[in-house]
């Protein structure tokens, strides 16, 4: 999940150390399904932080880990990161997909499952094509899109227990994410906007930088949360599971598999995430699982499907 595809709109205009594997395809398939496993357990590391470190601190401490690791990320590729008026504006883009969406996010995970905040996020695509047809007018939908779009509402209306009267649902903490979710989506935008054409890894490390600032800045006011021990296992395991696995290691994957495989594909990380991280939810957090659920899910990922499996959009 984390879980940040604005990277989608960054062009890659410095050279990359050349890295050629014994074999290719093998590689990029073994990366898709690193991606789809690691941001499938996203939510749940979110989860478990948030269960004994307040939200606040939970993340100050993970982006204070993935920080140095963004660093170490650009010494190995052989790059640098830029600094002028333009890369800080992307920066700053991006930061709105890490730090706003990231916060609304882990405070959702206090009162919602890790399942929920997965299929939640993964409603993502379909914001950002709203965004696309009425904000922008850039594209029109295909009917086909419309059908899809109207399934994959249906199938989160269904998880969410809506006309369920046993399923009680946290809409509050709901909300919360899908505040999460519309920051993430317009940093995606916010980014392309700004064009300044920055090489994924360095506008990560940037967002990730400008992002900790900004956790230092609101520490303050949770000075009293500040925890007085150290984590127990199961949270200091998710931090470091969120700081290399989902800030770091998954990104670089997801920037090689956008270079190499054509979009419809990479969309199958959308619908294949939800899955699987309801699974670990159930399996690992003993979350509920209702026939609402499952039923809200399979119409979420034929909703995404027949989304995504589209002829050339027309483009305005």
């Amino acid at each position: 999940m984390s879980q940040f595809q604005q990277k989608n709109f960054i062009q890659t205009t410095q050279v990359q150390p050349t890295v050629v594997p014994a074999n290719p395809r093998l590689a990029t398939v073994g990366q898709f399904i690193a991606v789809v496993l690691i941001w499938s357990l996203t939510p749940l590391a979110a989860v478990w932080t948030v269960h004994e470190i307040h939200w606040a601190w939970g993340l100050f401490l993970r982006f204070s880990i993935a920080i140095p690791l963004a660093l170490i990320c650009l010494f190995y590729f052989r790059l640098k990161l830029i600094i002028n008026k333009k890369s800080l504006m992307s920066y700053a883009a991006g930061a709105l997909g890490l730090f706003g969406s990231m916060t609304f996010c882990y405070i959702g995970a206090t009162r919602i499952s890790s399942g929920m905040i997965s299929i939640i996020f993964g409603t993502a695509p379909l914001w950002s094509g709203l965004i696309a047809v009425f904000i922008l007018k850039r594209e029109h939908f295909l009917k086909r899109q419309w059908y899809g779009l109207s399934l994959a509402i249906f199938g989160l209306a269904l998880t969410m227990g809506i006309g369920a009267d046993h399923i009680q649902m946290d809409m509050l903490g709901v909300g919360y994410v899908m505040l999460a979710v519309f920051l993430y989506v317009i940093s995606m935008f916010a980014v392309a906007k700004v064009g300044a054409d920055i090489h994924p890894i360095i506008q990560t490390t940037g967002s990730t930088l400008v992002s900790w600032f900004g956790y230092v800045c609101l520490l303050p006011f949770f000075m009293n949360e500040m925890p007085t021990q150290l984590p127990g296992l199961q949270a200091s395991l998710a931090i470091l599971y969120s700081a290399f696995f989902s800030s770091i290691l998954a990104m670089i994957f997801y920037f090689h598999l956008i270079q190499k495989l054509n979009p419809t594909t990479v969309m199958l990380i959308t619908i294949l995430t939800p899955v699987l991280a309801t699974f670990w939810g159930v399996f690992f957090n003993h979350e509920s699982l209702s026939s609402h659920l499952i039923i809200g899910l399979i119409f979420l990922c034929l909703g995404l499907s027949l989304y995504a499996y589209r002829n050339k959009a027309r483009v305005l």
